[in-house]
């Protein structure tokens, strides 16, 4: 069974998505910022890429690779993959339905936005199911909720210039063309 050239260019395009996905998680890991446990979330660039450039199992499996190299790479492993798994996956799973329900409603910093908070409240959960009991641990949620909404309107810009750029430049058309 041979594959098309098209399906070619979507594993290389996945490929390249995943790789700059790791690379800015693990490059993220050494910015330093003023609050504890808040992140940019630059990583998830590459996760709506694909939710945008490819498709949703592309995604998906940007996600995945992200929440398992990325803690593999940088260290404490059992306890950011516990957290970073399911809120990795609900994200994405939050902006693909939106992006493939809503389509031409949605914009990469409204998905961007979304998926952030999606991925924080996620990270509460699995914070005060397998860490901390106490119920007060909620208090934290809005003001963590605020940031991520901050930084996923700020990852969703990124993703709409890099998706301009690819949309202006007739040989990255040809790489995703469906």
């Amino acid at each position: 069974m041979t594959q098309s050239p098209n399906s070619h260019n979507r594993l290389a395009m996945t490929g390249l998505f995943a790789a700059m996905t790791v690379a800015l998680g693990v490059l993220e890991s050494f910015i330093a910022l003023p609050v504890p446990g808040v992140r940019i979330g630059l990583s998830n660039v590459g996760i709506m890429l694909c939710l945008y450039l490819i498709d949703f199992p592309a995604a998906l499996y940007v996600a995945v690779t992200k929440a398992i190299l990325v803690p593999l790479l940088t260290g404490n492993l059992i306890v950011k993959m516990s957290i970073a798994l399911p809120s990795t996956l609900a994200a994405t799973v939050v902006m693909g339905i939106f992006v493939f329900v809503l389509g031409r409603f949605t914009t990469p910093l409204s998905i961007g936005a979304l998926g952030a908070v999606a991925h924080i409240c996620t990270q509460f959960l699995v914070v005060k199911t397998l860490y901390i009991k106490a119920d007060a641990i909620y208090n934290l949620l809005p003001f963590f909720c605020f940031f991520s909404v901050l930084t996923g309107v700020l990852t969703g810009y990124i993703t709409r210039i890099i998706i301009n750029n690819i949309r202006e430049d007739e040989r990255c058309i040809t790489c995703f063309r469906k």
